[in-house]
């Protein structure tokens, strides 16, 4: 299985040049214009289902494909698409190298014509010593792509990126990049193996100046299923995708992923490996947060297990679901290369109607915080068959703190320990604010709504009043059975009204004594 992938932060830098020597930075093709509408890539992602699949060549030369992502970070697009056009956005190119060898197709559209992107070695520069040992062909290609926005400050311009089968990451203002988005899933962590989507071909629509907004479309191909994809993006404090996919299945799909998002969490608060590790706390995202159509809001503390586990929760018509960092404090975290607390959250809402179905939570036990661990993804209970369409649309939001998700008194941090001499039962210690928490009187009454799997002895629980940060507490001991995880589910109430939403977990038996 290969779910993880490489988080080395790649940048692309854009290096002074002298007068003299400026080159022209990339240009569209206008010979080989031809007309653009959404409906043109849908109609050829249909096609594509009606025919043979048919594996890209690997293009990249020998030396670039033993790139490690250090090295590969070390190749440089000096020419941006639009750089001197005074238009909110610049594009900077990836070539093909390292593991990105595969490679994709790039358009512009203007005025309702797309033009053809050209490869052209001359627009990368190869930076320090690799310059002698690394040579960028005059006949490779294009990897991908990433935006930069150019009212940012120069060191925080960079905002989203494309690039690896159908990756791709955004960051709000300010923040580093985290968590990853994908176009599609197939089969993650079922033994026939995981199949990765991927998009090759984009079309960049020219953005109008002054108008902050910018629409991206791609074809999307794969062995099993084909799809036409608009990418709505508009950068800020938020940074927010719109998402509208049209998929067409060539053939009968064991498990259709929709909306994937990959993150990495190695450990914090009693969860995970620490393994030698000193800081408190490295991970990408803390929670899985969850919204039902009934209005239940669910948070499930992520975990580095020692096996891969997963987890399914069946919703009806979901409200979103997202991968959180909670804890936005530097000294949680201690990292100064890493910086933790500045990794977006990501919430995806739908924008029509996905029916029944389940979110999937994959954990996979790691010892590297440079490897993706945590994947998450909605799995409809009807996925299409061969010759139907699904119509996909919902909303990414790379945000750094949302006062309405959860929109009520929700769990804010998780810890967990052990109970020497107890037999392996597990202490657990979870924090309650926001919403009317806030506003309630100390001397409220509340308890604590704890049910928990068959086999489970519930030891000890109680709910305490935390008056430093007026919000609550709940403290407890659990036994779980020996052979298997129980599952712990646990929220607020105050004469039968509840006030949060519900905490659950899978919790292992302690192997101290």
């Amino acid at each position: 299985m290969t779910i993880c992938k490489s988080k080395f932060n790649i940048r692309f830098i854009v290096l002074p040049l002298c007068c003299g020597a400026l080159l022209a930075a990339v240009a569209p093709d206008a010979a080989a214009a031809t007309p653009f509408a959404f409906s043109q890539v849908v109609h050829d992602a249909h096609d594509l289902a009606q025919s043979a699949w048919h594996p890209r060549p690997v293009e990249a030369s020998k030396s670039l494909r033993q790139l490690s992502p250090q090295a590969y970070g070390h190749i440089l697009d000096t020419h941006p698409l639009w750089k001197h056009d005074g238009l909110p956005f610049e594009i900077l190119f990836y070539p093909l190298g390292g593991t990105f060898v595969h490679p994709v197709r790039i358009n512009v559209i203007r005025n309702g014509q797309a033009y053809p992107i050209h490869y052209d070695s001359k627009t990368f520069s190869v930076e320090g010593a690799l310059a002698k040992k690394v040579h960028i062909p005059k006949n490779g290609g294009y990897a991908g792509f990433l935006v930069k926005d150019t009212g940012y400050a120069q060191q925080h311009d960079e905002f989203l990126s494309f690039l690896g089968a159908s990756y791709f990451r955004a960051v709000n203002k300010d923040a580093v990049y985290g968590t990853s988005a994908r176009g599609l899933g197939i089969d993650t962590a079922l033994p026939s193996g995981e199949i990765f989507p991927y998009f090759q071909e984009f079309w960049l629509q020219r953005p109008r100046p002054g108008v902050h907004h910018l629409t991206i479309y791609a074809l999307l191909n794969s062995p099993l299923i084909t799809g036409a994809y608009r990418f709505e993006v508009t950068p800020g404090k938020s940074t927010q995708i719109r998402v509208h996919a049209v998929l067409y299945p060539r053939k009968k799909i064991r498990q259709l992923e929709i909306a994937p998002l990959s993150s990495m969490f190695w450990h914090g608060r009693g969860r995970g490996i620490r393994a030698g590790d000193w800081h408190p706390q490295q991970h990408d995202s803390s929670d899985l947060i969850m919204a039902n159509g009934d209005g239940e809001w669910i948070t499930r503390p992520l975990n580095n297990p020692l096996y891969t586990q997963v987890t399914r929760y069946t919703l009806a018509h979901p409200r979103g679901f997202g991968l959180f960092q909670q804890d936005r404090r530097f000294t949680s975290y201690e990292g100064i290369y890493t910086q933790y607390q500045k990794r977006p959250s990501v919430w995806i809402q739908p924008l029509n109607n996905w029916g029944k179905g389940q979110v999937e939570l994959v954990e996979l036990p790691t010892n590297n915080r440079n490897l993706d661990n945590i994947v998450t993804f909605w799995v409809p209970r009807h996925p299409p068959q061969p010759g139907q369409a699904l119509s996909v649309s919902y909303r990414l939001d790379f945000l750094r703190d949302a006062a309405d998700l959860p929109p009520g008194g929700h769990p804010v941090a998780t810890y967990f320990g052990t109970v020497p001499h107890s037999g392996g039962s597990r202490r657990i210690v979870v924090d309650f604010a926001g919403g009317g928490l806030g506003r309630l009187p100390a001397n409220t009454p509340v308890q604590a709504h704890v049910s928990v799997g068959a086999g489970t002895r519930l030891i000890h629980s109680a709910v305490r009043f935390d008056p430093t940060n007026h919000q609550w507490q709940w403290r407890a001991q659990i036994l779980p059975p020996a052979n298997h995880p129980t599952n712990v589910r646990v929220f607020l109430e105050s004469r039968d009204h509840t006030l949060s939403d519900t905490w659950t977990y899978l919790l292992q038996r302690s192997k101290k004594s």
